[in-house]
């Protein structure tokens, strides 16, 4: 039998991009992940995003494109030479990782670049960081993922800045399972 298809044991999966799985009696099809865009910028946000889409890159065996689009309101050359140490730096992780990998920088609105893109590479997954902006700054600066997201033909994973990256750093983690209890405080006394 077809480890890929579950309907009839005699006869193959029509191909391994589109899988169908029954389910009742309604065929759907799974379609696995083979490209994935990773919109970045140089804030924190960004990077989680992009450690989340390269582990769902490596699991699935995907081709990653990484973007980052400089806003039409700033010069191209706006933190150039953090640009090119960070997207280097992306590169080469997803290569010691063994991902195939792609690096873009385009300059322009970022949402409306993101989206061109997404289009052109036929992407199965786009993957954003979010910060989480609230208030005046948010209705002032717009939301890039909110305006991805209103045009979008492909899934969206959105990823919050504050959401953990999963990866352990070891300093941190052997001080803290070192470190004592607290000790109990008695109800009157207040910290």
């Amino acid at each position: 039998m077809d480890p890929w298809c579950d309907i009839d044991p005699s006869t193959k999966c029509p191909s391994k991009e589109r899988a169908p799985k029954l389910i009742g009696q309604e065929v759907i099809s799974v379609r696995t992940i083979t490209k994935i865009l990773c919109a970045i910028d140089l804030t924190k946000a960004s990077q989680n995003a992009f450690d989340r889409a390269l582990s769902i890159a490596r699991v699935s065996k995907a081709r990653l494109y990484i973007l980052h689009a400089v806003p039409a309101d700033y010069p191209f050359s706006w933190h150039q030479s953090e640009r090119l140490e960070l997207l280097t730096s992306l590169r080469q992780r997803a290569e010691r990782e063994g991902v195939p990998v792609r690096t873009v920088e385009q300059h322009g609105d970022p949402a409306g670049t993101i989206v061109l893109h997404a289009n052109s590479r036929k992407a199965d997954l786009v993957v954003l960081g979010s910060n989480r902006r609230r208030g005046w700054q948010r209705f002032r600066e717009g939301s890039v993922g909110e305006r991805v997201l209103r045009r979008a033909a492909w899934p969206v994973l959105i990823v919050p800045w504050d959401f953990p990256s999963g990866k352990r750093d070891r300093k941190t983690s052997s001080i803290s399972s070192r470190r004592p209890a607290p000790e109990p405080r008695a109800p009157s006394q207040r910290v």
